[in-house]
């Protein structure tokens, strides 16, 4: 899983990032690039579109759901499955699930990695990373990409195994 949480837990607010920060983006981009993603259908609605150089699994129960460019499967097991299938086909060594705060619940007791921007703020917001229990999680690396001079806030990326 990848994510940047905010010190409060926040992951968004009305249905957007509750701040702007370009280098966390760019990490994000290049710890994803050419592995299959996995979000769910309120995820890939406040994206837009699908995301390029990566292939898109949404999850979604809502019938007729079928936007181009994605695989949309009706649960988070089925994405899962497709995105390691996908990522053994492609030689990559994961499939990211990249959001929302329902996904990222369902999916932590499943993940075995959690790339987690830590971001120095704490916004107001209505979607929330679960906790990451010391007990379950080893962090494994700490390091500061790049910042940008249009990032709002200094963040960290911290990577968590399971124990």
């Amino acid at each position: 899983m990848i994510a940047a949480v905010a010190e409060n837990g926040v992951i968004g607010a009305n249905g957007g990032i509750p701040w702007r920060i370009p280098s966390d983006m760019a990490h994000f981009r290049a710890a994803t690039m050419g592995k299959p993603i996995i979000m769910g259908r309120r995820q890939y609605e406040s994206v837009g579109r699908p995301l390029p150089g990566r292939t898109n699994i949404v999850v979604s129960r809502q019938a007729g759901f079928a936007p181009d460019g994605v695989i949309v499967v009706h649960d988070l097991g089925e994405a899962i499955a497709q995105g390691l299938d996908i990522a053994q086909r492609d030689g990559v060594d994961a499939a990211m699930v990249i959001g929302g705060g329902q996904i990222y619940a369902e999916a932590m007791p499943l993940a075995n990695r959690l790339v987690i921007s830590h971001v120095a703020l704490a916004p107001q917001g209505d979607v929330f990373f679960p906790p990451i229990d010391p007990a379950v999680w080893r962090l494994e690396q700490t390091f500061r990409p790049e910042p940008s001079p249009k990032d709002e806030a200094s963040y960290v990326v911290k990577v968590y195994e399971r124990r």
